[in-house]
């Protein structure tokens, strides 16, 4: 390996993320379409048929490269944000003993991250988009999470690395055994380092602040969650635990929901019960569904209306139903005359 290539391998070493795009002339938050984009213009340009005898091309050539082989792949990506080179080295030459964050198998994992979403049963209905914000700690990008200056670890010389040591623990009269404990100086990592990192202070992870999209899929209820995987607090310790929202459906003015089906009260008129009626409900989009009868209808009487409940979760081309119950609405007082035109129908009725 020349030189020039240890030289820009070292330089990637100490990059963040933000960086490598940047080496790309892209923010980092760029799309998967615009890194394509962008490697394919920058490396034709630099491309050393192009550029014949120029260092300084190569040089940009290859750190567009490297970048790019790192950016367009998500899984290295992200082992490469948590563990930087080192650790994404690790990963592809671990032969299966790191997992797919960069953390060794077997290593253990952290805490879940539990919070509720309040959502009203319009978002269920039509989807919703809500942005979530957190504060976690995450890896700290100058030392890589190791808490020295630039990264800069050593062998601790008291376990010679192996981070246990053995001690000779006396069992009695004439009586002594060995026990493996953690190393007391380096507390089991077998690195030590002589300066802190001046950008955590020695602390290995710094407080962010960070804001997940959360995606409520029509259909979604009450209760169900959604995982982002890995997102909850990193450490070098161990791999980071998920964050998992739940969804918390809060009490609507008009319906309530029983799975996939919707229930509503309708009030009409005495009048309406015995002669008929045509009515709207406003359904939770904004359109109307129509509620009509020509039969007598008696008081808390249910009509079931097909395909006007929820979507179904997965297939939201299909709904559920919405049941209509009627609640009659008596006269409060009646004429005499009044009275004496029902009594004479109900005699015909008789």
């Amino acid at each position: 390996m020349s030189k020039k290539l240890i030289l820009v391998l070292a330089v990637f070493s100490l990059l963040s993320i933000s960086a490598l795009a940047e080496i790309l002339e892209l923010k980092s938050d760029a799309s998967e379409n615009d890194i394509k984009k962008a490697f394919r213009k920058l490396s034709a340009k630099y491309h050393p048929d192009k550029n014949q005898g120029n260092d300084e091309a190569h040089k940009k050539y290859v750190e567009i490269n490297k970048a790019y082989e790192i950016l367009n792949d998500p899984e290295k990506r992200q082992i490469y944000d948590l563990r930087g080179l080192h650790g994404l080295e690790e990963h592809l030459q671990g032969g299966g003993q790191m997992d797919v964050w960069g953390n060794r198998r077997g290593q253990p994992r952290g805490p879940n991250a539990h919070a509720e979403i309040p959502v009203d049963l319009a978002e269920l209905y039509n989807g919703a988009v809500k942005e979530m914000s957190m504060q976690k700690n995450v890896i700290c990008n100058k030392c890589r999470g190791t808490g020295a200056k630039d990264g800069q670890t050593t062998k601790c010389k008291s376990c010679g690395g192996k981070g246990v040591k053995m001690q000779k623990v006396s069992m009695g009269p004439g009586m002594t055994m060995q026990m493996q404990t953690h190393c007391d100086v380096c507390g089991g990592k077998g690195i030590t380092h002589a300066e802190s990192c001046p950008i955590c202070r020695g602390r290995k992870v710094l407080p962010t602040k960070k804001t997940l999209i959360v995606q409520i899929e029509k259909g979604m209820k009450d209760g169900q969650e959604l995982v982002f995987a890995r997102e909850s607090e990193q450490s070098p310790d161990y791999m980071p635990g998920d964050v998992i929202f739940t969804l918390r459906q809060q009490p609507h003015s008009t319906f309530k929901r029983e799975g996939n089906d919707l229930h509503t009260d309708l009030t009409i008129t005495l009048k309406e019960a015995i002669t008929g009626f045509s009515k709207r409900i406003r359904h939770l989009d904004g359109h109307y569904t129509e509620v009509s009868s020509n039969e007598i209808i008696q008081p808390f009487q249910v009509k079931r209306i097909p395909g006007q409940g929820m979507p179904i979760h997965g297939v939201p081309s299909q709904f559920g139903d919405m049941h209509v119950r009627f609640i009659v609405e008596l006269p409060k007082k009646l004429t005499q005359a009044d009275k004496e035109i029902l009594e004479k129908v109900f005699e015909k009725k008789a």
